[in-house]
């Protein structure tokens, strides 16, 4: 269903000219990319703005629901940090997105709206998914794609979840992390994944070690959110570095995470 042939693709697009950051020419390269590609799908893209500047927005696509006012979103940053060309982190996330808009595009009508959601200033703090808050309705839940293309032999993991998890040494699984009110999304994406995962609902006390991404001014605002990752610096050892590229990363793998994130959303917008 999801293809790593085309995950590739967008990756390389995505990273051909340099870092997705601040006036850089990486960043309308990458707005103009993701613009045309879900256009090509028949989606309209609405640009959401949180600043004068040009790396200041949001790019929103969405499936339109029939009975119900509230969401699922499917959501990835599409910014890097200026020292890098950021292929896991995040255009892996970003390809993740467009592929199953691909797969969902043609779905029949959802009693909730799909909503496709590509954050700028996640680097920068959350600032795109924080803006974005403010156009969502309460009820909204979202997946959140956060690096979800590489795989090692070795893994890591905080240390201020010692006592918390039994971690796997190989890091051959995707990581899905939940606060608590959010389990019930956890319990149905890992129901979808053939790859292994890892599934993680982080009390209270433990959640700073998990508060990087554009799954927190969900968790902020009492929204349900699923983090999505490969973990990051804990096993990729390029990240946020030059040597963060598109031939360092196991597309299949990522295509296994996608395919299930799609079963996933089919289910939740019934």
């Amino acid at each position: 269903m999801i293809s790593p042939e085309r995950l590739r693709t967008h990756v390389e697009a995505l990273t051909a000219h340099g870092p997705r950051f601040e006036d850089l020419a990486g960043v309308p390269a990458c707005l103009r990319y993701v613009t045309d590609e879900l256009g090509a799908m028949g989606l309209a893209v609405r640009v959401e703005r949180y600043g004068g500047e040009l790396h200041q927005v949001n790019l929103i696509a969405e499936i339109q629901g029939g009975t119900s006012d509230d969401a699922v979103e499917l959501c990835a940053h599409w910014d890097s940090v200026e020292e890098s060309p950021g292929a896991d982190d995040n255009a892996s996330g970003v390809a993740g997105v467009l592929e199953a808009a691909r797969a969902l595009r043609d779905a029949d009508l959802p009693a909730r709206t799909i909503r496709f959601c590509l954050f700028g200033g996640e680097e920068d703090g959350f600032l795109g998914s924080e803006a974005h808050m403010a156009h969502i309705t309460p009820r909204t839940e979202a997946i959140v794609f956060e690096m979800i293309g590489f795989t090692s032999a070795r893994q890591h993991f905080p240390d201020e979840l010692a006592g918390f998890v039994d971690p796997p040494e190989r890091g051959d699984f995707v990581a899905l992390v939940a606060d608590e009110a959010s389990q019930g999304l956890l319990a149905r994406f890992a129901g979808h994944l053939e790859v292994p995962g890892f599934p993680l609902v982080l009390p209270d006390l433990a959640q700073e070690a998990a508060m990087r991404s554009d799954h927190v001014p969900y968790w902020a605002t009492g929204r349900r959110a699923l983090l999505v990752t490969d973990t990051a610096d804990y096993r990729n050892p390029h990240y946020h570095r030059p040597g963060d590229t598109a031939d360092t990363l196991n597309y299949a793998f990522a295509a296994d995470v996608v395919a299930a994130a799609v079963r996933t959303i089919v289910d939740l917008a019934q």
